[in-house]
């Protein structure tokens, strides 16, 4: 599936168009199977360019989405980047991000049309002490947005303020340690009524790269916050573990892990822990093939509500097979498949599917 990131390369510019067939054998997310056909159309544009020591990119994804039996959900949006990078001298350099993510919600999360869009702008300078350590200094800014006005109550703004302090080995393995304190407010909202899912919040972060060999690679962060609010109280952790091994020259295997805690108000569905794993598995056959298997598995764990009690939901998803094609530099095919069961005690929640998705990408 094409994404924003693959719009950007090396190129100084890129023009991408994809096309991608779905078939989902339970696209309406309940025990009652309700299966759908659709399309999505995918058009990029990126273009970089390096000036002496300052680099630019811009890149912007259109994505069009039509459906055979549900016209009412089609719908069109955009995803896009752009950035300013400069290495002022050997130990000054400073970056400035926009990055904007889009996607059409899934029907478990709401049943009519909706794209929530999170733009995410960020800057920071970094200054090297000495050949391995640096001190980063940093802000941000993060609104999401929803489309219907049914869900406008979700819109938040954050802000954010880090320091960070890293050490590089000889052999590129990294360790850092961060600081970060911030804002989230919920906008709309009456002034003189503030959003009782506001909060404040402060975090401490220690992450890190292994390089083991050659082959092998670990990554991880370790996260502890704390955050004031009405709702949004209290303290947790956030986690994640990246293991990659490179078998040999064509087979590859990754694992991860990851814990989180979201705030309440996140999202619709909100979660209030989420702890999943996934194993992967890719091979080169040949120059122009690529093959893959993945498993994932996942527990969310969910506060009482007014019409719901708390509850644990796992969710297994496998994706038997993925082959990606390439044609030449400019044209590849792609084909996966995945089958999802969630499993809960609320029985509308209770449900299997299978998704199948074909799509050609066109590069110039």
């Amino acid at each position: 599936m094409l994404t924003t990131t693959t719009a950007w390369g090396e190129d100084r510019f890129r023009l991408t168009l994809g096309a991608h067939e779905y078939w989902d054998s339970n696209f309406a997310r309940n025990a009652t199977v309700d299966s759908e056909h659709y399309t999505r159309s995918v058009v990029a544009l990126a273009v970089n360019e390096h000036i002496s020591k300052q680099h630019f990119s811009f890149g912007v994804t259109g994505n069009r989405y039509d459906y055979e039996q549900r016209d009412d959900l089609d719908v069109s949006f955009y995803e896009g980047n752009a950035s300013w990078r400069s290495d002022w001298n050997q130990r000054a350099k400073s970056s400035l991000a926009w990055t904007r993510d889009a996607y059409a919600v899934d029907r478990l999360e709401f049943a009519g049309k909706d794209v929530v869009a999170v733009d995410n702008l960020t800057g920071q300078f970094t200054l090297g002490t000495g050949n391995n350590v640096g001190v980063t200094l940093g802000a941000s800014k993060v609104a999401q947005a929803h489309s219907n006005d049914a869900r406008e109550l979700l819109d938040f703004d954050e802000n954010e303020f880090f320091v960070e302090g890293t050490y590089t080995s000889a052999t590129h393995s990294l360790l850092s340690l961060r600081l970060r304190q911030g804002k989230r407010g919920y906008v709309n909202t009456a002034r003189d009524n503030p959003s009782p899912l506001d909060f404040d919040y402060d975090q401490l972060e220690l992450g890190g790269v292994w390089v083991l060999t050659q082959k092998t690679q670990v990554e991880f962060t370790l996260g502890r916050f704390k955050r004031e609010g009405i709702i949004n109280t209290g303290t947790g952790t956030q986690a994640s573990l990246d293991i990659g091994w490179a078998i040999s020259e064509k087979l590859k295997l990754a694992l991860s892990y990851s814990q989180s805690e979201p705030a309440l108000g996140e999202t619709s569905d909100s979660p209030a822990d989420i702890r999943a794993s996934k194993l992967m598995l890719t091979w080169v056959p040949a120059h122009k093939w690529l093959v893959g298997i993945s498993a994932g598995y996942s527990e969310q764990g969910y506060l009482p509500q007014l019409t719901e009690p708390a509850r644990e939901e796992n969710i297994i998803t496998i994706s038997p097979f993925t082959l990606t094609y390439h044609f030449s530099s400019l044209a590849s095919i792609h084909l996966d498949s995945q089958w999802v069961d969630r499993q809960s005690p609320l029985l509308y929640r209770d449900y299997h599917y299978l998704q199948a998705n074909l799509g050609i990408t066109l590069v110039f």
